[in-house]
């Protein structure tokens, strides 16, 4: 999908806060909320917007440690990067997984309450696949 300069600034808007009326975003823009509203729907559409969400406080819900993980897989082998992938994806403590180049063949980062809730993640996410 080709964006123009008004799709550019209704995703500006959107991004730092999803929740904006779109007539207020129309009158920002100089668009109808109308138009805004197509123009959203259509960039929702085409996978521009992949997702609306709430960015939560760690601390507010109990998830007071972040910790910054390297993942150094034991050979690179396309079905064992594929499993730990999946792994991480279905982890409600992996907040962000980045497959990198280098020695470190992913970075997580986790958020957890406690570090015993710390080690129960790595015992279940590293000794569950072959790595």
């Amino acid at each position: 999908m080709e964006l123009d300069s008004f799709d550019r600034h209704i995703l500006t808007i959107l991004q730092g806060a999803n929740t904006t009326p779109q007539r207020l975003i129309g009158e920002q823009v100089n668009l109808s909320a109308a138009s805004v509203h197509r123009r959203i729907t259509k960039m929702e559409e085409q996978g521009v917007i992949q997702a609306n969400i709430a960015v939560v406080d760690p601390a507010q819900v109990g998830q007071r440690i972040t910790v910054i993980v390297e993942v150094e897989l034991a050979s690179e082998q396309i079905d064992l990067i594929d499993e730990a992938k999946k792994s991480f994806y279905y982890a409600p403590e992996v907040q962000q997984c980045y497959y990198v180049t280098g020695e470190t063949d992913f970075i997580l980062i986790v958020s957890v309450s406690s570090m015993e809730d710390y080690e129960l993640l790595t015992r279940r996410l590293f000794l569950a696949i072959r790595m």
